[in-house]
């Protein structure tokens, strides 16, 4: 579990296996639940030389430790990481090392290099290993407002990432236009626009509130009628922190959902860093080629991995939600080797209870794990040996919920036809 990247923007399904790797961490508990388990946090800059020296002052004081087991399982940790730190090097962004003697009395050492510069300098003994520092930089940093303003409705959203969120949908009640004449239809158009501005001011009251206080965020971007726009953004009540974030306005017909994911659309190019933009220009890439039945899909894990083989695969999707682990048991009495499939979220239950599932071909419980393989790692080893890119497509948006629960979670766009039609 070491990654080595570092100095560039890590793709979605390199992030995708630091997220597993968290996961994992994440289940895992020291042998007699002491708090022998050691999360080591290093800067950048920080020499490693001067790590060593605080970990053997560690070494040391954990003679003093009460509990004699415990005591000996820190130091072994320790003894372990000063071992192996004199080979390593650190990076630009740090160093993040999780180490200690786990649930079946073996002593794990996992090290990360983390996505972005580690803020602090920690060690910590717990019984469990903390990653919540690595986990806080896997969080999106830049948010955006969406906001749809028209004389029926507002609608406004916040883009995190790949999530997208609809924070307030309003309906106003501005009156239409009168179609009689005279002196009524000119009284009457007059309150008409005192009733448009009267909307438009609680509505730019609305995003101060919303924007400067409860989701704030870095840019926003407007769309609605254009008339509805440019009515909207002379409202005095817009507070000028809220003008200077705004960095485009779109001609968008309609308010609510419908209307936020048009204005996503119509802003891509704004929007192009963000991990939805990008996914759902993906999938609406795959869904193209199906309607248009131009045999340049195909999905499933079979017919994706048959498609790897035949180097046929531009791009495969994945859905975050396939996160399987094929592990490959041999049993020590009888040579009887099998595969068992489990998902991450149960991946140190599975090695935990090992020691008592039988070999379905003697019955003994002498099985041993003799390898173990992750399908996206899999997958995307395939994909490099043949020049092809993979993505990991978020369930957090529509489209990619029709990728893994219509597709079965695995697709591909491809460079040439397969298939005879």
């Amino acid at each position: 579990m070491t990654d080595t990247k570092e100095n560039k923007k890590r793709t979605s399904v390199e992030l995708y296996e630091l997220r597993q790797s968290i996961k994992r961490l994440e289940q895992k508990k020291s042998f007699n639940m002491s708090t022998s388990l050691i999360s080591l946090y290093i800067p950048p800059g920080t020499r490693l030389s001067d790590i060593r020296s605080q970990l053997l002052d560690e070494h040391g004081t954990a003679s003093n430790i009460k509990d004699k087991n415990t005591g000996k399982a820190v130091q072994a940790a320790l003894t372990s990481i000063m071992a192996r730190i004199k080979n390593m090097r650190n990076t630009e962004n740090g160093l993040v090392i999780f180490c200690g003697m786990t649930g079946l009395n073996k002593m794990e050492f996992h090290s990360i290099v983390p996505p972005e510069p580690v803020g602090i300098k920690l060690y910590m003994c717990d019984n469990k290993f903390h990653t919540e520092p690595l986990r806080e930089m896997l969080e999106p940093k830049t948010s955006y407002g969406l906001v749809i303003i028209s004389r029926g409705g507002a609608t406004f959203a916040v883009l995190r990432g790949n999530d997208l969120k609809i924070i307030r949908d309003e309906e106003s009640h501005v009156p239409k236009k009168h179609k009689m004449g005279g002196q009524s239809q000119r009284r009457f158009q007059r309150l008409v626009e005192e009733a448009a501005n009267a909307w438009y001011n609680k509505m730019a009251q609305m995003m101060n509130e919303i924007y400067l206080e409860s989701f704030p965020v870095e840019a926003i971007i407007v769309g609605g009628p254009a008339i509805s726009n440019s009515k909207y953004l002379e409202s005095k009540a817009i507070d000028y922190r809220i003008k200077e974030k705004i960095l485009g306005t779109f001609d968008v017909g309609y308010t609510g959902k419908a209307g936020i994911k048009e204005l996503i659309e119509q802003a891509q190019d704004l929007l192009q860093d963000f991990e939805l933009v990008k996914e759902r220009k993906l999938m609406q890439q795959f869904l193209t080629h199906l309607g248009k039945d131009t045999g340049l899909i195909t999905y499933g894990e079979k017919q994706v991995r048959e498609a790897l083989e035949k180097a046929a695969v531009d791009i495969v999707l994945i859905s975050e939600e396939v996160d399987r682990i094929t592990f490959e048991l041999k049993c020590n009495s009888c040579g009887n080797e099998i595969n068992d499939t489990v998902i991450v979220s149960n991946y140190e239950d599975y090695i935990n209870n090992l020691s008592s599932k039988k070999c379905p071909k003697c019955g003994d419980t002498s099985l041993e794990i003799i390898n173990e393989k992750d399908l996206v790692s899999e997958l995307k080893q395939k994909a490099e040996e043949t020049g092809a890119n993979i993505e990991i497509i978020s369930t957090k948006h529509e489209d990619g919920m029709v990728l893994y629960k219509a597709f079965g979670g695995i697709a591909a766009i491809l460079r040439y036809k397969i298939y005879g039609y």
